[in-house]
């Protein structure tokens, strides 16, 4: 018999690194919300498309900038209405690996996301993904 392999805990992020996974998030947002596109420069935040709740983790992909907070504006929203933002890619279920879930993107139309601050318009290749540097297969 053997054992169950165990997941690895969730990237969490904090000081310098933490600012470098922002700023290439917005980078990629283009300063704008990625549901509405209203152009943010302060007061937004960094959704996590799984939820910190589900294990999610601060993976770049794993994170869009929306206006308000995680409960006002459009990132109010995506947890206020599961369904409706698992549909649009908004919401990640705890199961799924973001880079593998495709988002409706206010200027990127529908595309997959990666660790490095770009998108797809299919799954990124695993070298452009954390997974691949931490060991995961």
């Amino acid at each position: 018999m053997t054992a169950a392999v165990k997941p690895l805990p969730p990237l969490r992020l904090s000081g310098n690194p933490l600012a470098r996974r922002n700023a290439l998030i917005d980078e990629r947002e283009q300063q704008k919300c990625a549901k509405c596109g209203v152009t943010i420069w302060a007061g937004a935040s960094r959704h996590h498309r799984k939820f910190r709740s589900r294990r999610g983790g601060d993976e770049v992909s794993n994170g869009l900038l929306m206006c308000g907070s995680g409960t006002t504006g459009c990132h109010g929203w995506a947890h206020m209405n599961p369904r409706a933002a698992r549909e649009l890619g908004f919401a990640v279920e705890s199961h799924e690996d973001p880079t593998q879930v495709p988002v409706k993107h206010v200027l990127h139309g529908w595309v997959y996301l990666d660790d490095l601050g770009g998108v797809h318009q299919s799954p990124p290749p695993l070298e452009l993904t954390v997974k691949s540097q931490r060991g995961a297969a």
